[in-house]
């Protein structure tokens, strides 16, 4: 598969579109196509590597060249690309289909012409060729076997496969060779003469050779993630005694391979593994070093018989858990460990006290749900939480951890800047450490999940690791998806435990109440089950909110915490408000109201500031209303008494009405 190097961030403009009514029959009729997206992933140096990802045109998720339920066939695929925006169209080669493919990378000239190489496989074999879709390339089908599974020259720009791989299908073909032919004797030849004798000793063929980059920082044995048992092995050669060999005697190989396979899922990149495993000073790199004697040699030789078949064996297990793509590893800070296998002696050795990030409410590194009714306050209440981390305050009488924190707002920017306006003012701090989002993010989409996550990355020199990541409310980040079916939710959920994992922080999810159960979050089960903790917010008695931990998964279970909604004045831009323990003061409007208006008047100042704009609908308002037993009528009644002490303005000129505060609260 080609992969193509560009300057610019984006994906780059004129790639070919695949000519889907010029695909030979003969591979549509085999359910083995898959629909692929430009990549781009930039390099240190500045450039950008764009990358080809498969996947599944029925499901939408990534594909494995491996699994054969990942694929579709050819009508899906060209109903899949039609619609749903994908790049390009993809054939899988495998073992039990009769085709090969060649890819020959770069192979025309300024003038248009092929360089030899590339014309000499055209004349000779007489198959369907297409031009890649960067249009700088071939790509060759014929029917045939070769000598081994397939063979890549990077230097040379040549790779042909049989199985185990994809191409990405234009159809735009090339001297009108759109038919695929049996490749004869002349395929044979061409894979003798390109890649000789290295084409059946190599031990792993389909990693290629090693392309060093120059650019990647070498990180050293000391600062590599990775326990100290494993450094020992390396610098002494401690506990070499557990890797042995077919004659049972301690085997350095064995050791080198268990320890390639260790760094690797630990995130470390090849040139620091075969930076160290090279070391003269080193124990284990003298399996490398007596063999070839020079340490460039010896570099080589661990790639080619030992690193290479690991990070090969790697890429299939990151697709069947699908993990990020190796191309991708270079971008990640921190680095997270890969999927692996630790003893559990080694997890009771490191038993951790929990890490709160608001002592007994929020765990640190936790996935949190707060749910609750529309209106209730439960932003408030999330927000109280973020300034209070990102302050290094207090909340609600409880210690914090104090870090930077990053909210994304799905609605009301307006009224947030209002909100933390009131926070500053009522708590006398200035607040420099909480970065809010412009928009909502489609956060069922990885590549939104990528945005935010560069987006916060791009801050963390200069502010410091997350601690807190708020997304309010799940339904605006949701991407348009379906909340109640598990197989949505839980794509929802990966990016989440992503977002965790991959920036270590705690995740802090605003949700709604079910509609017909106001006692569970909304949506599918899934989320729940995957939630470290889960708070509801509801409305009690006398206009308080209750802050009600359902689900406490490494810990006791709180005491709920009682909270009331306090207006703050903030002059000429109006009124916000804060939330503040329940037996502290709450302001009471004047007039005096009476008891069931007194309960109207702070729904309504709740419903208008859980919105975010400067007026609400009475349809709205009625709603909540009925849900707090509060009759429409008596909502109407309340209404025209706001207007009579010129407490609100009602706009009746069209329906739903209109409400708007002569002093608002809003946010």
């Amino acid at each position: 598969m080609e992969s193509s190097e560009q300057t610019a961030p984006d994906i780059p403009p004129g790639l070919i579109p695949p000519n889907l009514e010029a695909v030979p029959e003969e591979l549509q009729r085999y359910r083995q196509w898959v629909v692929w997206k430009a990549v781009p992933v930039r390099k240190r140096n500045g450039t950008v590597k764009v990358t080809k990802v498969p996947y599944n045109p029925e499901t939408g998720r990534k594909a494995s060249t491996k699994r054969k339920e990942d694929w579709g066939s050819f009508d899906d695929v060209y109903e899949t690309y039609l619609l749903e925006g994908y790049t390009g169209i993809g054939f899988v080669f495998t073992a039990d289909d009769p085709f090969v493919g060649i890819d020959l990378d770069n192979c025309f000239d300024e003038s248009g012409n092929l360089r030899d190489d590339a014309r000499r496989a055209v004349d000779e074999l007489q198959s369907f060729t297409e031009r890649s879709p960067s249009g700088k390339g071939l790509h060759i089908i014929c029917k045939g076997e070769l000598p081994g599974a397939g063979h890549c020259d990077n230097k040379a720009g040549r790779e042909m496969y049989q199985e185990g791989r994809f191409f990405t299908i234009t159809a735009n073909t090339v001297g009108g060779l759109g038919t695929v032919k049996a490749g004869g004797a002349a395929l044979n030849t061409l894979y003798s003469d390109w890649f000789g004798q290295s084409a059946s000793n190599d031990v792993s063929p389909t990693a290629g050779d090693l392309n060093w980059d120059h650019d990647a920082p070498l990180v050293s044995l000391d600062d590599m993630p990775i326990g100290e048992e494993w450094k020992a092995l390396v610098t002494d050669g401690e506990g070499l005694e557990n890797y042995t060999g077919s004659a049972g005697s301690p085997d350095r190989s064995a050791a080198l391979l268990a320890v390639c396979l260790e760094m690797v899922s630990a995130g470390v990149n090849k040139e620091s593994i075969l930076t160290e495993l090279t070391e003269k000073e080193h124990f284990l790199a003298s399996a490398a070093l007596d063999r070839r004697g020079n340490r460039e040699s010896a570099m080589q030789w661990v790639w080619k018989y030992t690193l290479a078949k690991v990070l090969a064996d790697w890429q299939d297990l990151a697709d069947m858990f699908d993990v990020l793509p190796p191309e991708e590893q270079n971008e990640r800070a921190p680095v997270r460990r890969g999927f692996r296998f630790i003893p559990g002696a080694d997890l009771i050795t490191n038993i951790a006290p929990v890490q709160w990030l608001v002592e007994r409410y929020i765990e640190a590194d936790a996935m949190v749900i707060m749910f609750g009714e529309s209106g209730v306050g439960k932003s408030f209440i999330a927000l109280d939480m973020a300034c209070c981390i990102a302050a290094g305050e207090a909340w609600q009488g409880f210690p914090v951890k104090q870090g930077a924190v990053f909210y994304i707002a799905g609605e009301g920017h307006a009224g947030i800047g209002r909100r933390l306006g009131a926070w500053c003012k009522y708590r006398g701090v200035e607040l420099g450490n909480i970065h809010v989002s412009t928009t909502a993010a489609p956060l069922t989409e990885w590549e939104a999940v990528k945005l935010v996550m560069r987006g916060i990355k791009a801050k963390v020199e200069q502010y410091g690791a997350p601690a807190l990541i708020v997304v309010d409310t799940l339904a605006r980040n949701f991407g348009g998806l379906d909340e109640n079916s598990n197989k949505d939710m839980g794509l929802f959920v990966q990016h989440m435990d992503r977002l965790k994992h991959e920036l270590q922080t705690t995740v802090l999810i605003v949700h709604h109440t079910g509609q017909g159960n106001k006692d569970r979050a909304r949506g599918a089960s899934a989320l729940k089950g995957a939630a470290d903790i889960e708070h509801r917010v509801e409305s009690r008695a006398g206009n308080t909110i209750a802050l009600q931990t359902t689900k406490m998964k490494d810990a006791e279970l709180p005491e709920p915490v009682l909270m009331r909604l306090h207006s703050v004045d903030l002059g000429e831009i109006g009124n916000s408000a804060v939330v503040v323990h329940a037996d502290e003061f709450v302001d009471d409007p004047e007039p005096p109201m009476s008891k069931q208006q007194k309960q109207i008047w702070e729904t309504l100042v709740q419903t208008m500031a859980e919105a975010g704009g400067e007026d609400l609908n009475n349809t709205a308002l009625v709603k909540v209303c009925e849900s707090r037993g509060i009759h429409k009528s008596r909502v109407t009644e309340a209404l025209q008494h706001f207007e009579a002490e010129n407490l609100a303005t009602v706009d009746r000129k069209n329906k739903p009405y209109k409400i708007r505060l002569k002093d608002p609260i809003l946010g």
